[in-house]
């Protein structure tokens, strides 16, 4: 994304309120999930991804499941301490757990784009760490970690091709294993796609002019059968905030449907990005950093009221935001625009 990565969510420019009580928390959801993202009730507009339990006053972004959905991976991320490292939550017993940071995290060296393969037994990343080959310059490339017997174990560098002396942030892998990330080493960020063949790794090919435009695309959330694709682009005239979500189908190998821009029913004002759909393709979470339009009156009402505000997920931090995705309109729409 952008607040370092725009150069990664313009790469990204709570506190757990309640005191945890027998593993859970008591926090204010304005939606009870029984399961980690499962509702009995139609979400038509977006709302935040269970406030005070995983969406905090801590900035958050990127989304990731295992494939049963039980335990959620995010990027989590302090300005102040120049922290960035991957967390991630476990739902048990009908609630999240408090969150817990991978092994391999480190104080000095930002992790960030997490996501799971789509069989659950790879974790992939884009970090600035060091290894024997890496392209010259100071460049964020992506780095995986096998799971084994239920731990994550060192991880290791993707490497040559994929690695550049540009900057390569949100890695997704698809059914076949190959991936889709984007990268800015011709100099602006763009989606592009290295096919697995053979077991090896294809030099990346820049994804079509009408995906990757004169504007910064970056965050691509692409299906693992490579039926369509959910990214962000930035700055972009028809756009509603600082940077918006679109979509865009798959047409054959080589060529995609022109995007269209998600609308106002998904994209705020403000900041929109990191796109993730659901196993079960029902729910589209997202990141933004949206508040409401009363918040700085609620804030300012007393000082009390201030106190509560921004140590709440209600404080304009990056979090998270879930919505019902109705695949068959979006698809509609699409076709109908092109």
């Amino acid at each position: 994304m952008v607040m370092r990565r725009y150069l990664s969510f313009i790469a990204f420019v709570g506190i757990f309120s309640c005191a945890e009580k027998e593993g859970g928390f008591n926090g204010k959801n304005t939606e009870t999930f029984g399961h980690p993202y499962r509702t009995d009730s139609i979400i038509l507009k977006p709302i935040k991804f269970q406030p005070e339990v995983v969406s905090t006053k801590i900035d958050k972004y990127n989304t990731s499941f295992s494939p049963d959905g039980n335990t959620m991976y995010y990027t989590v991320t302090s300005q102040k301490l120049g922290v960035t490292g991957i967390a991630f939550q476990k739902f048990e017993n009908g609630r999240f757990r408090r969150p817990e940071f991978v092994p391999f995290v480190s104080a000095d060296i930002p992790m960030t784009d997490v996501q799971i393969s789509p069989n659950g037994d790879l974790m992939l990343f884009s970090t600035f760490m060091d290894y024997e080959g890496k392209p010259e310059g100071f460049n964020f490339n992506i780095w995986t970690s096998e799971l084994t017997n239920g731990e994550w174990q060192r991880p290791v560098p993707m490497g040559y091709p994929i690695s550049s002396t540009g900057n390569e942030f949100y890695p997704v892998m698809i059914n076949d294993g190959s991936i889709y990330f984007c990268s800015d080493k011709d100099g602006n960020s763009d989606i592009y796609k290295s096919q697995l063949e053979n077991g090896q790794y294809q030099q990346p090919t820049k994804l079509p002019d009408n995906i990757n435009s004169v504007s910064r695309e970056a965050d691509a959330f692409v299906a693992r059968d490579e039926s369509y694709i959910i990214f962000v682009r930035v700055d972009e005239p028809d756009g509603f905030g600082n940077s918006d979500l679109y979509i865009s189908f798959r047409i054959n190998e080589n060529e995609w449907t022109a995007p269209v821009n998600m609308g106002e029913e998904v994209n705020s004002r403000q900041i929109d990005g990191s796109p993730y759909v659901t196993p079960d393709e029902k729910y589209l979470i997202f990141t933004s950093n949206r508040t409401s339009d009363d918040i700085k009156k609620r804030a300012i009402k007393s000082y009390g009221d201030f106190e509560t505000v921004t140590s709440s997920s209600d404080n304009g931090s990056l979090n998270f935001y879930i919505v019902n995705f109705n695949l068959k309109k979006y698809k509609n729409d699409v076709f109908t625009k092109n």
